[in-house]
Formats: C-alpha cells, structure tokens, sequence
C-alpha cells in the first residue's frame, strides 16, 4: 500500500510538472552569462528498500519536502548550484533482536541534505534540458528517542513562568552524491522553472551497498 500511494503521488507530481511547462508560453533566447540566481521549490522522494546489518530492513515511503538553492552561470551551458533540501519519509523496518526473532516496526524520519552540483545546458534558448552531477552530505534523525527527557524552565514576559521538554533522538550522517537530468524554462529575463529527477546516493555505514534515493523536483527561481 505504502509503494502503491507512492507512486501515485509520484505520478501526479509529474504531470503537473509537465502541464506547468506545456503551458509556458513560448520565448526567444535568454542571456544566464555571468548571472546569480536563487531557486524555492518542493521535492517529492520516491520510497526505497534499505538493507543493514544483522537481517534487518528499511522501506521508506514517499514523502514530500522543500529545497532552497543558489547558483552561478558562468556561461548560457556551464553553471553550477548548491543548496539544502528537507523531507519528511514514513517507514517500516524490520528489526531483529540478539535471538534472531524478527519484528515489524513503523515510524518516520526527516532527511536533511546539502549539495553541490555542476550544471550543463544543452541549449540558450528559453527551453533548455540538462544534466548535472555533484556531492554532498545527508543527515537523518530518526526521531527515534535515545536518552531520558530534558527539561528547561524560564520566565517569558508574554506567558509567565515556562517549561519545555525534548527528548534526545538518534541521529545519523554520512557523505552523499547524485545524478540530475532535468528541464529549466525562462519566462522572462529574470525568472525561471526548473524541473528534475535526481538520483542520490548516500554512504549509510550501517548499509549493505550504498542505498539510491529517486527525487522530484520542481522550482521556481529569480537571476540577478
């Protein structure tokens, strides 16, 4: 069921994608030399299948999230971005225990992600395909409480006397890389969209191989 709505949710993401473009009105080259820009998007994380030592098991849901970027044109073709991206994934793991004896569990956990890529155009025009190709670092909180709760008190001068509790949660990081082919469309001198898929890579120590990601994303943007 989890795989099923995924793909689902998957599927509708990508032709609204695809309509958004469809319905652009058409335009002459563009000029993206020498020029900066900053991208705001949403991204929709395809589910996966993680093996980890011992027999025990992931399958991650899709989950959607945001991505804020920046980059730099150095030429219409060559140009390069780097940004951080957050979703939130539902899972279920199976876990096994020192007997041997297997159990299914459910939960969540938000991926955060820094990048760095290199971009090529295949085109100066309005319309144009690319590639792209770069590394970066994923951190994952499990959220998943792993020590006792603490507390902190204070007077606040709105509600009075204040007490908040948190708990500590597993956390994980690890060196990440990825893969991009994707379609950019100007609407004008300054503003663009960009839509991709991007297969990520992240090196979980815990891992058996190096477990792939599928994203989706969809931005809008301004050059200066």
């Amino acid at each position: 069921m989890i795989r099923t709505t995924a793909a689902r949710k998957g599927v509708t993401f990508m032709t609204v994608a695809l309509a958004m473009l469809a319905v652009a009105a058409t335009a002459g080259a563009q000029d993206r030399e020498d020029r900066w820009e900053l991208g705001l998007g949403v991204l929709y994380q395809f589910g996966s299948t993680i093996d980890a030592r011992g027999g025990s098991s992931i399958d991650t849901g899709g989950g959607l999230g945001f991505v804020i970027d920046s980059g730099y044109n150095f030429t219409d073709h060559v140009a390069v971005n780097f940004g951080m991206s957050w979703a939130g994934i539902d899972y279920d793991a199976d876990v096994v225990d020192d007997q041997g004896e297997q159990s299914r569990i459910r939960g969540s956990f938000d991926s955060y992600r820094l990048f760095g890529n290199a971009l090529y155009y295949f085109g100066d025009g309005a319309l144009a395909p690319y590639v792209g190709a770069g590394l970066g670092w994923t951190f994952i909180d499990t959220n998943i409480p792993n020590g006792p709760p603490i507390t902190g008190c204070w007077w606040d001068p709105w509600y009075g006397y204040v007490c908040w509790t948190t708990y500590p949660t597993k956390t994980t990081d690890a060196f990440s890389y990825q893969a991009t082919l994707g379609l950019r469309y100007e609407f004008s001198y300054s503003t663009y969209m960009r839509f991709s898929y991007t297969s990520q890579w992240v090196d979980l120590s815990d891992a058996s191989g190096t477990p792939r990601f599928d994203v989706l994303d969809l931005e809008l943007g301004w050059m200066f």
